[in-house]
């Protein structure tokens, strides 16, 4: 069993099943009357070419009604959607445990499945009184490398020799941490499950890390040589960290990285690490103002990554503003700047959409205002149109059109990769009764 501290700790075990990378990297919050967590893990099952979607589930017992037994009682469904809409897995199990305040119960699961790209829709009910929670997360199935997903625990025990336990790994039972947060002081020991696959006879060199959000290493251990047998199809590692080094609460990443061949490969996990309000003052962070509500939710979603976003829109009102503030961290000036734009987009506003819905909104959050705009009325065979240029920090520029007359500018152009522009723009600022709008092209 790995130690805990910062000392490093590794359990490495021969295993039948390996994991690899699947799923998003941020465990999933429900919505409704139940709150529960949901993560999951992909595994190959070695020698049979079948692959396992192993799924976790966390839920705080205190919130379900308990019957005259004081136990508490909750059904789960569990239901994969493939990017088709077809159903191709379906699993429910009944779950029952004494009542109690600040307990918590995980259970597992495994559904069998291909490479692809799923829907995961659970739905737990409390069976004394009906009330439901209900979550959807985007699963993404690929086959197996090197290195698998990381899985985050908050405590491991050793397994007996005849435990059939689905939490098994090897020699341990691993609790995963479902909920994807840790809060501090009390659950500041993390520990982290990897798997290694076709490693056989090799040397390799593995080091684990712990990083802010922004990518910042907050503690990482040496480089540390690992000769894996000779004909092993898959090792496990059990690695702990101690979160008491986190000094700002918010999104934080572990990274597990190794040297195969010459090659580094690395996978990480996003987890939440929060603190007790009496311990908040020992931060140790920067002296801005405290976020506990976000101003522009639909906003931020615009200056966010695909990546990002992926994350975000998984997580509950707490982990949003938690997100937001680790976004910020160390950049209180370029937020205040942010929250600005997003205040002056609504001068955008149209009868039927707010500022940054339009299309001058939207780049007014993304890129601030235009060092200067050259607005043309109607003029000779022109529609009215502006021209955005951004000259010191891109030197690019936007072009809207009001084709319709009714103040509605929708752009048409842009030197910026990546954003709307139509090939027959030119045309396009020609009046509607004698332009090609029916013939229009994206870059």
């Amino acid at each position: 069993m790995p130690g805990k501290g910062i000392g490093f700790s590794r359990t490495i075990t021969l295993l039948a099943i390996c994991g690899i990378a699947g799923g998003s990297n941020l465990a999933s919050l429900s919505q409704g009357d139940i709150r529960f967590g949901i993560d999951t893990a992909l595994f190959d099952y070695t020698g049979t070419g079948s692959l396992g979607l192993e799924i976790y589930q966390q839920l705080d017992l205190e919130q379900l009604s308990m019957d005259q037994d004081s136990m508490a009682r909750f059904s789960t469904l569990i239901v994969l959607i493939s990017e088709n809409g077809d159903t191709v897995a379906v699993d429910q199990w009944n779950s029952e445990s004494i009542w109690a305040q600040n307990r918590s119960v995980v259970n597992s699961t495994v559904l069998a499945v291909t490479p692809g790209e799923y829907v995961l829709n659970v739905v737990v009910t409390d069976v004394g009184n009906g009330r439901e929670g209900q979550l959807s997360r985007s699963v993404e199935i690929e086959s197996p490398e090197h290195l698998s997903e990381i899985e985050l625990a908050k405590a491991t025990v050793p397994a007996q020799e005849e435990s059939f336990n689905p939490l098994r790994k090897g020699e341990l039972i691993i609790f995963p941490a479902a909920s994807g947060s840790f809060t501090l002081p009390g659950e500041h020991t993390l520990y982290c499950y990897v798997a290694i696959y076709d490693a056989g006879g090799c040397t390799l060199s593995i080091q684990s890390r712990l990083q802010s959000y922004a990518g910042e290493t907050i503690f990482a251990r040496p480089w540390v040589p690992l000769s894996v047998p000779d004909g092993a199809n898959a090792i496990g590692l059990v690695d702990s960290l101690d979160l008491s080094v986190v000094r700002n609460s918010g999104l934080h990443r572990v990274v597990f990285a190794i040297v195969i061949q010459g090659d580094t490969l690395e996978v990480e996990k996003f987890l939440m690490v929060g603190r007790e309000a009496e311990f908040a003052s020992e931060s140790g962070g920067e002296s801005s103002e405290e976020v506990t509500v976000l101003p522009y939710p639909a906003h931020f979603r615009l200056i966010l990554s695909a990546r990002e976003r992926d994350i975000y829109d998984n997580l509950d009102e707490d982990a949003i503003v938690r997100f937001y503030s680790a976004y910020w961290q160390g950049r209180t000036e370029q937020r205040q700047q942010f929250e600005t734009h997003c205040s002056e987009s609504e001068r955008y506003a149209s009868a039927f959409r707010d500022g940054w819905e339009t299309d001058r909104g939207r780049v007014y959050v993304i890129y601030g205002p235009p060092d200067d705009i050259e607005a043309v009325l109607f003029q000779g065979d022109l529609v009215p149109h502006e021209i955005w240029f951004y000259y010191e920090s891109m030197n690019e520029r936007f072009i809207f059109a009001d084709r319709r007359a009714v103040g509605e500018y929708e752009q048409i152009f842009s030197t910026l990769v990546g954003e709307v522009s139509y090939s027959n723009w030119e045309e396009m600022l020609s009046p509607i009764n004698t332009g090609t709008s029916e013939s229009i092209e994206l870059f």
